[in-house]
């Protein structure tokens, strides 16, 4: 079963509590100059003719080839491969994310890392191996997200979007107190896959993607390999 993933926070229940969670670029020829066709103002006839001889055309232009446009490269030419976000990029992710929701009372802590494999027939797969710990209007609930969203991408020269997600394979357990919740719409909400609706610049060994999170703009970077 394939499920579209909201690309937008929503608000959700968790044990009570409000969470909201973060749904995760010819030359014109020179006229030959015209023989004098008049005749000589003298009127004693010359000796001999001239023996200079007219050039019969004009001149031949230079042989080289005329210069040819340079393919501007297809920027999502980059996008095929394997990128993963460490702990670093998952700090400085949700750095952005805590700062887009500030104004609602929860706040995320991570820990592990995330891959996202592109593929260049145009399929994806998300693969987050995450520890997040989301404080909630003075409640923490320790959220356990593993397994992968697989789904397809498609790209312009900066703009990424995703179709087809499913989160079937998705795994996700929440406890609060070390008591299991149910943890709710936080499957589609909190391990989302960055590439949902983003604009992104490849360039090397760095994808940066740029999504928009709460009306501010949430940065992910990721590294190949």
């Amino acid at each position: 079963m394939t499920s579209p993933l909201p690309r937008r926070l929503l608000p959700v229940t968790v044990a009570s509590g409000a969470l909201i969670a973060l749904a995760l670029t010819g030359c014109v020829a020179e006229s030959a100059q015209p023989s004098p066709s008049g005749s000589s103002s003298s009127a004693r006839p010359t000796a001999s003719a001239t023996a200079g001889t007219t050039p019969s055309g004009s001149a031949s232009a230079e042989p080289g080839a005329s210069p040819t446009a340079t393919p501007t490269g297809d920027p999502a030419a980059c996008l095929p491969g394997t990128w993963t976000m460490g702990q670093g990029d998952l700090e400085s992710f949700y750095a952005d994310v805590n700062a887009a929701l500030s104004g609602a009372g929860v706040s995320f802590t991570p820990q592990g890392t995330a891959t996202l494999a592109l593929g260049a027939d145009g399929a994806f797969v998300w693969t987050p191996a995450l520890q997040l710990d989301a404080a909630v209007s003075g409640t923490t609930i320790n959220v356990s997200v593993a397994g992968d969203i697989t789904g397809a991408y498609t790209a312009t020269a900066d703009h990424i979007t995703t179709t087809d997600q499913s989160a079937d394979g998705l795994q996700i357990s929440a406890t609060i107190d070390g008591a299991e919740t149910d943890a709710g719409d936080v499957v589609n909400q909190v391990a989302g896959a960055p590439i949902t609706d983003a604009a992104y610049t490849c360039a090397g060994d760095t994808l940066t993607l740029v999504s928009d999170v709460g009306g501010a703009s949430a940065t992910a970077v990721l590294h190949r390999g």
